[in-house]
């Protein structure tokens, strides 16, 4: 009997821990197609994925984890009854290991509390008469509704990889512009311009003092309206060329000047 109630016991233990791991898999969305991302990048056999747990703000930890040099290459979202933070870890490390991330970042939050319920079989026995002084007893077995209160959760994830040295430039003078969302919009007081997102710690940027939220205007003269006006102007800049950046920071006005490149020593 022990050993019985030992097997099952693993066994709903192995039910449980693949359902955690199914819950992070299947709610796993790609940020890029297949083959952008080099292989460079991805996780190798032999290293242990990182994983974070953000139990405040995830997204002042997205940007944290982004502006060290890393691609956020796809994220988790699902609502579900709490899980503990063993099993997260575990399931997030086995989808590291599917997906070559090396980094992920997590949190949940407490979001209601539902009625659940399970069907539990309860058995009894009857007994019949057949015969003279013969009787025969058999089970009937009936099934009870045992309902129960259980607090459900957001869980969120983004996975990442280190960017390779060969693809920083991409992100040169250091930092990633975005457009203007319409929540933006109300937050800044502003409408026009694009809005600094992530800044890449060491990079000419950085040492400028350009921060996440600034919302650049106008480079050189140049109206800045969209994030596209801002790669359009990139396209164009050489390593060396002195960049005149004006921004708009807590609703006032500010110009930062900063040598066009990644090495900070170039400011």
């Amino acid at each position: 009997m022990k050993k019985s109630v030992l097997i099952f016991g693993l066994a709903a233990l192995f039910f449980l821990s693949g359902c955690v791991s199914s819950s992070f898999s299947k709610n796993y969305t790609s940020w890029y197609d297949e083959g952008v991302i080099p292989e460079e990048a991805f996780l190798k056999e032999d290293q242990t994925p990182e994983i974070i747990n953000a139990s405040e703000n995830i997204d002042a930890k997205f940007r944290e984890i982004s502006s060290e040099w890393n691609w956020c290459i796809g994220s988790v979202e699902f609502n579900e009854s709490e899980i503990r933070n063993e099993r997260i870890n575990s399931a997030l490390t086995d989808l590291c290991k599917e997906t070559g991330a090396r980094t992920v970042l997590w949190a949940k939050k407490f979001t209601d509390t539902k009625t659940e319920f399970s069907v539990v079989p309860q058995t009894s026995y009857h007994t019949v008469t057949v015969g003279i002084n013969s009787t025969v007893t058999y089970p009937v077995t009936t099934y009870v509704h045992n309902y129960y209160r259980v607090n459900h959760y957001d869980y969120t994830a983004y996975l990442f990889v280190p960017i390779p040295e060969s693809y920083k430039m991409d992100y040169a003078p250091g930092f990633a512009a975005m457009d203007l969302t319409e929540t933006e919009r109300e937050k800044y007081k502003q409408n026009t311009g694009c809005l600094i997102d992530i800044v890449y710690k060491n990079s000419a940027a950085y040492f400028a003092n350009l921060c996440h939220g600034d919302i650049i205007t106008r480079i050189n003269g140049s109206d800045i309206f969209t994030a596209e006006d801002f790669y359009r102007f990139r396209k164009n800049a050489e390593t060396g060329d002195t960049w005149k950046i004006k921004i708009v920071r807590d609703g006032a006005e500010k110009e930062i000047t900063l040598i066009y490149g990644l090495d900070k020593l170039m400011n």
